[in-house]
């Protein structure tokens, strides 16, 4: 399940829904909490609606501090001055999405998640691609559009995974396996492997960890039926 009680990542996508608090230090203090309403807008005291729907946590802060730079002059202050205000953002509540996880996986169906939750959370709910899916070529589809692919094996084998915000009706599409083969023998990690028309056989020795110390390096034997 997401973390709820980490850092706000910068690259997370404010909505309707989502409940911002916003700080303010240095020269002055204050403190701002407000929830961005259906239309996509934040109200401030004397500044009136500020539209923040589809922006970054980064976005939004520099945003924000154009328009409270109105009432607060030091935001605009050099970072070495007595007057310089500084001004951050972050999530007190976040908002529910609904996304749709169809195709090869075990429990189709609707999912009603935080906005915060990644494909992999959404994945994990809805029991993981099937015995037919893909673990290499996940789609995210926005209003008909791919927008979003995603290879789990950077994850599984790097540890790398990348951030992404969800939206409200996103699709995560898991098609059909393209190509598996079956790794035998001494290495450290035997079993099925998915593989991709541009990989070669070292990549497939990475993802099985490499021969063991038992195996002759100087002999692999590749079969097909």
């Amino acid at each position: 399940s997401p973390m709820f009680n980490v850092a706000t990542p910068a690259s997370y996508e404010l909505g309707p829904g989502d409940e911002i608090l916003i700080s303010i230090w240095g020269a002055a203090e204050n403190q701002f909490s407000s929830n961005i309403s259906r239309e996509g807008f934040v109200r401030i005291d004397r500044i009136g609606p500020v539209y923040l729907s589809g922006l970054t946590i980064s976005e939004a802060k520099k945003k924000l501090e154009r328009s409270l730079s109105k009432i607060y002059s030091g935001i605009n202050s050099k970072q070495n001055s007595d007057f310089k205000v500084y001004l951050d953002i972050s999530l007190l509540n976040t908002r529910s999405i609904v996304v749709n996880v169809t195709g090869n996986v075990v429990a189709p169906d609707t999912y009603t998640v935080s906005s915060l939750s990644t494909v992999m959370n959404v994945l994990y709910a809805a029991g993981g691609p099937n015995k037919s899916g893909t673990y290499r070529n996940i789609r995210v589809i926005r209003n008909g559009k791919n927008i979003k692919t995603i290879d789990l094996y950077d994850y599984f084998v790097e540890g790398v995974y990348e951030s992404f915000s969800l939206r409200d009706q996103d699709v995560i599409l898991v098609p059909n396996y393209e190509k598996r083969i079956l790794i035998e023998g001494e290495f450290k990690n035997k079993g099925v492997f998915e593989v991709k028309d541009s990989e070669k056989l070292n990549d497939l020795i990475k993802y099985s960890g490499g021969i063991s110390s038992f195996g002759v390096k100087e002999k692999l034997f590749v079969t097909s039926n």
